[in-house]
């Protein structure tokens, strides 16, 4: 009886499995897993076309969405193993992923190289006429800034006026007429060699105005008023009892603040809202001892800028080193080395050569106008210097950013998208370069 029971088990389980074998073949194979295995290349600038390797991707192209640091890419081809992909403009450094229906697969991380393109934003030939684009003419322009608007704002030094060019181009007078010292609205004020400008978080300009040796104020509506100085020499007080020796370079803080680049003194001068002027950094002696406050020295100080922490960097130009200086006045090289030179790399074996315009972007990044190398220089927060735009060779040409050329170029800003705008001195233009 055990047997013919051991036996029916034995037939029935026989049955069930060719029941099986009928209905579906056997046992099904798994379904091939969802997932990114390589990218080639891991780098590259925006239409690098990559390749991603993996497995379970629909062969219809369409059916997956690629995707670089959250940006949505062009699929070109498509595999069950292999998806080949664009990377679209802007997409910034970041992980890789293919979705397929409510999968989602994350490969490795693609670093994105942006490129420039420089190009001319505004001016021609030396001389004075308000137009659009490169009908309008400055005369050694330095200083530049922007607003919030996108408009810019120059200090045309020879044509002793402040001017405006809206984001279209169009050039226009702001403030100044002919060169002299007049405080007024409009063209009814006069300056005497306007170099470095700045704009604080009211929308008050500030314009560091070197052959009247005084730091003039404007408000939106052109009415330009003295803050401190107008005397030649080196001297603290408020207002008009303070002295400067070419007050080039200017920049505001938060707190409305303004810092002076006192070129011929070899200091960093502070400015109160109110007009209290005193010494922020520097001896007065000329050189490039790191330090505090007045232990500091400077060699003819250019370019200035501050960064969101109140941090001020100053592009020392005769020391041809990029400095800092904390809210509390400690001062250190943050780049460059012994020696004018031209030479990307670390901070400590980059070098520069008379740098004169520096801005600072909202990730902390530095940007720098090399005046000697004709170069636009950049500076990571982690201290590596590379060279952003210029070939080094003297001249004029828009294009790609490493082919463009310049002509010693002065004073250099940012706006919040990333645009950069310099006053190319030399060239008597005001030159754009825009990152991709």
């Amino acid at each position: 009886m055990k047997n013919y029971l051991s036996t029916a088990v034995l037939l029935f389980t026989l049955l069930c499995n060719c029941k099986k074998s009928k209905d579906d073949g056997g046992t099904n194979p798994p379904a091939p897993a969802f997932s990114i295995n390589t990218i080639s290349p891991s780098s590259g600038p925006f239409e690098t076309i990559v390749t991603i390797t993996g497995t379970g991707f629909s062969t219809v192209s369409s059916e997956n969405t690629v995707k670089f640091n959250g940006v949505v890419a062009t699929v070109q081809s498509a595999t069950a193993t292999q998806l080949t992909a664009k990377v679209p403009k802007g997409a910034g450094s970041g992980a890789v992923t293919v979705t397929k229906g409510s999968q989602t697969a994350t490969g490795p991380t693609f670093t994105y190289i942006l490129t420039g393109t420089v190009s001319t934003l505004a001016g021609s030939d030396n001389g004075f006429a308000n137009g659009t684009g490169t009908a309008a003419k400055f005369s050694f322009p330095v200083g530049i800034c922007t607003d919030a608007a996108g408009n810019i704002y120059v200090g045309d030094a020879s044509n002793d006026q402040v001017r405006k060019i809206t984001p279209a181009g169009v050039v226009s007078s702001f403030a100044g007429s002919t060169q002299g010292f007049a405080d007024g609205t409009g063209t009814a004020a006069k300056f005497n060699s306007p170099l470095g400008i700045t704009i604080d978080a009211s929308g008050n300009f500030y314009v560091g105005d070197i052959g009247n040796f005084a730091v003039r104020k404007m408000n939106t509506a052109s009415v330009v008023s003295l803050l401190a100085g107008g005397t030649e020499g080196n001297l603290n007080g408020q207002g008009a009892s303070a002295q400067f020796k070419y007050p080039v370079g200017v920049c505001a803080d938060a707190s409305g603040n303004i810092y002076v680049a006192d070129n011929k003194n070899h200091l960093i001068r502070k400015i109160t809202p109110t007009g209290a002027v005193t010494t922020f950094a520097g001896s007065g002696s000329s050189g490039n001892a790191d330090g505090t406050g007045t232990a500091a020295q400077f060699e003819e100080p250019y370019g200035i800028c501050s960064d969101a922490a109140g941090n001020i960097y100053v592009a020392d130009n005769l020391s041809s080193r990029i400095r800092k200086i904390t809210p509390a006045g400690v001062v250190t090289t943050i780049a460059g080395s012994a020696g004018a030179g031209f030479a990307d790399g670390s901070a400590a074996t980059a070098k520069f050569n008379q740098p004169n315009g520096i801005c600072v972007d909202a990730q902390g990044n530095i940007y720098v106008s090399d005046y000697n190398n004709n170069r636009i220089r950049k500076i990571t927060t982690a201290g590596d210097v590379s060279t952003l735009a210029g070939s080094g060779l003297q001249g004029n040409t828009d294009g790609p950013a490493l082919q463009a050329r310049f002509n010693r170029p002065g004073h250099i800003c940012i706006t919040a998208d990333g645009i950069i705008y310099l006053a190319d001195r030399y060239n008597h233009r005001i030159r754009k370069i825009a990152m991709e």
